[in-house]
């Protein structure tokens, strides 16, 4: 694993029965050498996905093309397992049908994964190291157009929202709370890319 890509948590994964990591919008050569390929995930209940979902991949696109060295090879919604048991959840069938029907229609990069809605609740760490699995482990990573091997670095794409749930009791476990509130360093585990909602514009996480 190369330099730039963090070091992953655990390789031991349970999977839903049937399932296959969709990867058929995932670029697997670099269209810039120079650039650190990455992979963009947002986990939460999509429930249901909405505009702002899919406009928060379109606005950090934009972001890391013109202002980081990154290039995203691809990009993933995760909806959350029906045994987060959020007041009002809809069933994952219909959440993973609503992302896709999303995702395909308004898209030509986003895909949705379905491994953590249809099993038992999984952490959000676990996810990303899910991710991370899949991608440069099964898959092999990706190739610069000289024929490099490249691993893909996962980041978490996160609204306000859940980066605020990160300060309420009981939440998050104390680890993965230690753990998120690093991953706004750079060089440590799975960064974070924040969005905020208009409405959220002039409150303060506490």
């Amino acid at each position: 694993m190369s330099p730039e890509v963090p070091p992953r948590r655990t390789n031991t994964f349970t999977y839903p029965p049937d399932y296959s990591f969709p990867h058929h919008r995932l670029r697997t050569v670099l269209r810039d050498s120079t650039k650190q390929p990455i992979v963009l995930v947002a986990c939460g209940s999509f429930s249901p996905v909405t505009y702002l979902h899919l406009r928060m991949f379109e606005m950090a696109k934009d972001y890391i093309r013109h202002h980081t060295d990154f290039e995203i090879v691809g990009a993933y919604l995760s909806p959350v397992s029906d045994q987060y048991k959020k007041p009002g959840l809809l069933n994952a069938h219909h959440r993973v049908n609503m992302c896709t029907l999303a995702a395909e229609q308004t898209s030509s990069w986003l895909m949705v994964d379905p491994w953590e809605a249809f099993q038992n609740y999984q952490r959000t760490a676990v996810v990303l190291d899910h991710f991370d699995f899949e991608i440069n482990t099964v898959l092999g990573g990706v190739h610069t157009q000289d024929g490099e091997h490249r691993d893909v670095r996962v980041m978490l794409l996160a609204g306000s929202d859940l980066i605020c749930t990160m300060s309420e009791p009981g939440v998050w476990s104390h680890t993965d709370v230690s753990l998120f509130t690093r991953l706004l360093v750079p060089f440590l585990c799975f960064p974070v890319l924040c969005e905020y909602r208009v409405e959220e514009l002039n409150h303060t996480c506490s």
